[in-house]
């Protein structure tokens, strides 16, 4: 019987960011693949739709002067981009994936609904939905009811929407440890700042150094 992926009882989950972004390119199947063999408990990856509507994994907009939207799927895939479908397969349901859906037109979403659901529907468990834009997130709600979901952000907002988690810069956390919610904070490399945010009580921590967070937080 699988036991699920483990809670933050014992402690911040490690949570690898864009895969293991010190040691692999981003978002890349060798870094997922990586950071799950060391021991992470999950992985952080970046999504959006390319040309045919497929969910890839690339943070920024463009490459190569391109917008991801423009490609076709193929030559995304020559260039070592993976498919969400790739990493969901090679991240096991006892291990957490962060999702971040990047920035990107409601119709477009409104599009990929029924797919991201296809994928994550089955590890609704051991998923986080993750975006820095609330009408993302209140879409990925009726898409994936009881899937976990957190606001990212890098400054304070003026307020906090309802029925999300938070996933705020890392120097935030002492300014929300009040607000009654699970803090996610990233991006988490220095040793010191992984035990001072341990101690606080975040669920997470999103490193990309998930060997050094291994070493530093479950020695």
């Amino acid at each position: 019987m699988n036991p699920g992926p483990r809670t933050p009882d014992l402690g911040p989950l490690i949570i690898g960011h864009r895969g293991f972004a010190a040691s692999f390119p981003d978002n890349s199947m060798d870094g997922v693949e990586a950071a799950i063999a060391a021991g992470a408990d999950g992985v952080e990856v970046d999504i959006r739709p390319c040309r045919d509507g497929t969910w890839v994994c690339h943070h920024d907009r463009s490459r190569s002067g391109h917008p991801i939207a423009g490609w076709p799927l193929d030559s995304l895939r020559r260039e070592g981009v993976p498919t969400l479908a790739e990493v969901v397969s090679a991240v096991p349901a006892d291990r957490w994936l962060f999702v971040e859906i990047k920035p990107l037109a409601t119709a477009q979403l409104r599009a990929g609904l029924a797919a991201l659901g296809a994928l994550l529907g089955p590890r609704l468990g051991s998923t986080r939905v993750i975006s820095s834009a609330e009408r993302l997130l209140a879409l990925v709600k009726g898409a994936l009811p009881g899937v976990s979901r957190s606001l990212v952000f890098d400054r304070v907002p003026g307020s906090l929407p309802d029925g999300v988690e938070l996933s705020p810069f890392h120097r935030l956390v002492e300014s929300l440890t009040g607000s009654g919610r699970p803090l996610h904070p990233w991006t988490v490399d220095l040793p010191a700042r992984m035990r001072e945010l341990a101690a606080l009580g975040v669920a997470s921590i999103t490193t990309n150094e998930p060997v050094v967070a291994l070493e530093v937080l479950h020695d």
